[in-house]
């Protein structure tokens, strides 16, 4: 993905990563590593993710009149708190690699990895600090949010949750840190109340749209761009949009072996290919990419709020079509 917004501001940010978990101590070398700044054995590596969400922070907070330099600890801050989530998360997924990488507690054990995300938390917070109390407000209350989405998410695990639920638990494990992206940009600009209520209702309808379409990735995404295979999330049982809206919309007999099929230890080929096709006879995949494009609407009408740049518009529009497209 090359967006003007994500070039723009990365090398910045990765230069503001080294500077934040530099040190000696064989943890520190943990967190780069998860970073992508190092491999397992401490040597320089460029294996990084996409920055979205400091890069959003920067972006805003330049367009409404602040500098990089003010706004940077802020962005840090973000993104170590959305890296410290993944650490966690990879434990309690089970997930062995991030971005083509042995996963952190695949390498130096469970006890080590909750170790390293809970350093990573802590200098997240630090981070924020160095922008201010309101910046570290908005910051800890985002981590709230987005711990207790991913705690939902985890009950999900053991019963089926209704539409109404998923929503709400989106908004808080990908929403809360995309939402305060957009805030943390309005207050280290000082922007006023109704402009932070403006961004914060863009970062909303972003953060939904931005996991919904995640989600049909999963089952109907390219396996050439998404790095999984077609129907992947049914095959592990994963609890998203597309499995929420079957289960609703699945009657008698089809809501039986649905059942089964979630219920089972393995999944085969046959019992994909079934869900896929019951997905298709209930048009999930049109009701999701409706969603999104309602969401990504809803935005718009944010962005012609904020009267930002032409060359500002210009980069949000680039990221909004990016975002509609993902699962063509």
């Amino acid at each position: 993905m090359s967006l003007g917004i994500l070039t723009t501001y990365r090398a910045g940010i990765q230069e503001g990563l080294k500077s934040a978990l530099a040190g000696g101590s064989r943890l520190r070398s943990i967190l780069r590593y998860h970073a992508g700044l190092e491999d397992e054995a401490g040597r320089p590596a460029d294996a990084t993710g996409k920055f979205l969400r400091p890069s959003l922070v920067l972006f805003v907070a330049t367009q409404l009149g602040a500098d990089v330099e003010q706004a940077m600890p802020a962005a840090i801050g973000l993104e170590l708190i959305h890296n410290f989530s993944l650490i966690h998360d990879d434990i309690q997924d089970a997930d062995r690699t991030r971005r083509g990488r042995p996963t952190v507690w695949t390498v130096w054990g469970t006890n080590e990895a909750i170790n390293a995300g809970d350093l990573m938390q802590a200098i997240a917070v630090s981070c924020a600090l160095r922008a201010g109390s309101d910046v570290a407000g908005v910051l800890l209350a985002a981590t709230d949010e987005m711990i207790e989405g991913q705690s939902l998410d985890l009950g999900f695990e053991s019963r089926q949750a209704t539409l109404d639920e998923y929503l709400r638990m989106i908004d808080r494990k990908t929403g809360a840190l995309l939402r305060a992206a957009f805030t943390l940009g309005g207050v280290v600009a000082g922007a006023d109340a109704s402009v932070r209520r403006t961004l914060l209702i863009l970062g909303s309808s972003i953060g939904r749209a931005f996991q919904i379409q995640d989600d049909l990735l999963g089952v109907w995404g390219d396996s050439g761009v998404v790095g999984k295979p077609c129907g992947s999330d049914i095959r592990c049982g994963k609890k998203s949009y597309p499995t929420i809206l079957a289960f609703e919309r699945a009657r008698d007999e089809e809501l039986s072996l649905l059942e089964s099929i979630y219920a089972r230890d393995e999944v085969t080929d046959e019992d994909v290919a079934w869900v896929m096709a019951l997905m298709d006879r209930h048009r999930i995949r049109e009701t999701g990419q409706e969603t999104v494009r309602s969401h990504l609407e809803e935005s718009e009408s944010a962005l012609d709020a904020l009267g930002l740049s032409p060359a500002g518009r210009n980069d949000m529009n680039e990221l909004l079509e990016y975002l509609a497209g993902r699962s063509k």
